[in-house]
């Protein structure tokens, strides 16, 4: 009867291992703890952006006491990304005890999706419309074109700057601050934007072959910053 007794607890102790190992899957499994504020188990962050990014994060709670992390994976492997990012945020304790000044950014990479998730102390800073707002702006655009580098640092400086700007501080960003959220690469054309950069340059070229003259005129013009 004893023997039964301790195979049944056997079998739940292993069962709840399981299960707990299921709630945090994804690939690759990310540390029991983060060493840097970037964990990039993806390899999709260009070493430079790496190095700034954990530069500002560093800045930005030492002046804040926010703690924002960022972490790639490949694939959540069928987990819902919500689950995930809370489940992992809760498991780093990201923020500060007794504030919940914590924010996650997760990309899966195969799966194309992002989270940025706020803990409840940064919910008035970060609102879902302002977080849905970074993602459309900066996580999009860049994705689609498979430049997830830029694109996750333009979102990150975004949160840096929404952050910082609430808490009335600065943080260099490059040769600009953090706490205007225009510090923030630039982002890229949109298609309607690049059909008409490229149907002007088609008259500019039409213009240049017939009339050489005028040509020159119009290219000194703007050459002078249209004076």
């Amino acid at each position: 009867m004893l023997s039964m007794v301790k195979r049944l607890l056997i079998t739940v102790a292993l069962l709840a291992a399981a299960c707990a190992s299921v709630v945090s899957a994804s690939t690759p499994q990310p540390p029991d703890m983060p060493r840097d504020y970037v964990v990039d188990l993806a390899g999709i962050i260009s070493s430079d952006l790496k190095s700034e990014l954990n530069t500002y994060l560093q800045t930005l709670e030492q002046k804040t006491t926010a703690q924002v992390l960022v972490l790639t994976v490949q694939t959540l492997d069928n987990q819902s990304i919500e689950e995930f990012a809370l489940n992992t945020k809760e498991k780093w304790k990201l923020g500060q005890k007794g504030k919940d000044n914590g924010v996650l950014i997760v990309i899966a990479v195969n799966d194309r999706k992002y989270r940025i998730e706020v803990g409840y102390g940064l919910e008035s800073v970060l609102p879902d419309s302002m977080v849905g707002s970074i993602g459309r702006e900066y996580f999009v655009p860049y994705f689609k074109q498979g430049d997830f580098s830029t694109g996750i640092y333009a979102g990150t400086i975004a949160v840096i700057g929404t952050i910082a700007e609430h808490e009335n501080v600065s943080i260099t960003i490059g040769r600009g601050a953090a706490g205007a959220r225009n510090a923030s690469p630039r982002k890229p054309l949109t298609i309607f934007q690049k059909i008409i950069f490229t149907a002007f340059g088609i008259v500019l070229l039409i213009l240049c072959l017939k009339n050489p003259g005028q040509c020159f005129l119009l290219l000194l013009f703007f050459s002078m910053g249209g004076r």
